[in-house]
């Protein structure tokens, strides 16, 4: 932890973080790895995790247009019907997100520096880099808690207000052919990427990808999750020693009436802020992208 945020309440913070990041291996060397790292880098690899899943509000749909054409639209109408109206219901999408994050969070190996590819381990690449999600769009909710797995993906870019689908492509768009050459379908959806990108361009603006186009850090985490980490950070150290002044505490959470009412840093989704634990009212200091 950042030797400046020392607090009980700091510390509580980055235990509960630690505890829901999914580690693999889930092993003793792996919790220590988490246990020893600052503040901020553990904010990054937290919202790095979280930014794999959606918050749940409903959201209006664009690009269905993305999808006239492609046979495979047609035969899956039902499901996309379904499934954008859970969209634009505010139902909870987790099911239909890839499995992968439930299990696979945070990874040491990720960190090692040894292969290019091994920073990968933990993280979307098309959710860093282009900033989409992809999902599946079976009916059928499995045993486990998740919609039934589809071989095609339809993928979006969301953010709190909008889902705006890019277009339906199956996992071959996350491979490569065994000469290292991109498949057709990575192919594609890259050429559509960079159609969209280009149609939102400004004149002479420079693009320069990642999630929300402010690039990837040598670490592959998208820069936007480290200045969101490194915003947290910064509101934690300021905040948290004021959090002993009932005044000030008050001025936030008017119905606490003595210090013996926790408050706790806290995450929804990726809203972050402060939990008053007797009331459950939640204040956010800082909304999510999502």
């Amino acid at each position: 932890m950042d030797t400046s945020v020392t607090s009980k309440r700091a510390k509580v913070f980055c235990d509960d973080m630690i505890k829901e990041i999914p580690r693999f291996p889930n092993d003793k060397e792996s919790l220590n790895k988490l246990k020893n790292k600052s503040l901020t880098d553990l904010l990054v690899l937290y919202i790095s995790w979280r930014l794999r899943h959606v918050g749940t509000r409903s959201r209006s749909v664009a690009g269905r247009e993305a999808l006239a054409g492609d046979p495979r639209a047609v035969q899956l109408k039902p499901n996309i019907d379904t499934f954008l109206k859970a969209v634009e219901n505010g139902k909870d999408l987790t099911p239909y997100l890839s499995i992968k994050p439930r299990t696979q969070g945070y990874s040491p190996d990720a960190e090692t520096g040894s292969d290019p590819k091994s920073s990968w381990l933990d993280k979307d690449f098309l959710l860093n880099v282009m900033g989409l999600h992809h999902f599946h769009l079976g009916m059928i909710k499995e045993k486990r808690g998740h919609m039934a797995r589809t071989s095609e993906l339809l993928f979006a870019s969301v953010t709190r207000d909008t889902f705006e689908i890019l277009g339906l492509f199956d996992h071959s768009a996350f491979e490569y052919e065994d000469d290292g050459s991109m498949t057709c379908e990575r192919k594609k959806i890259w050429s559509v990427y960079e159609a969209q990108q280009n149609k939102k361009r400004l004149l002479g603006q420079l693009m320069i990808g990642g999630y929300q186009n402010f690039g990837i850090t040598m670490s592959a985490h998208p820069m936007a999750v480290v200045r969101a980490a490194q915003e947290h950070a910064r509101i934690i150290e300021e905040v948290d020693p004021k959090l002993d002044d009932l005044s000030y505490v008050q001025s936030l959470f008017p119905e606490v009436s003595s210090l013996k009412e926790k408050l706790k840093w806290h995450y929804k989704h990726l809203d972050f802020g402060l939990l008053h634990e007797k009331s459950g009212t939640f204040g956010v200091l800082s909304y999510g992208p999502n």
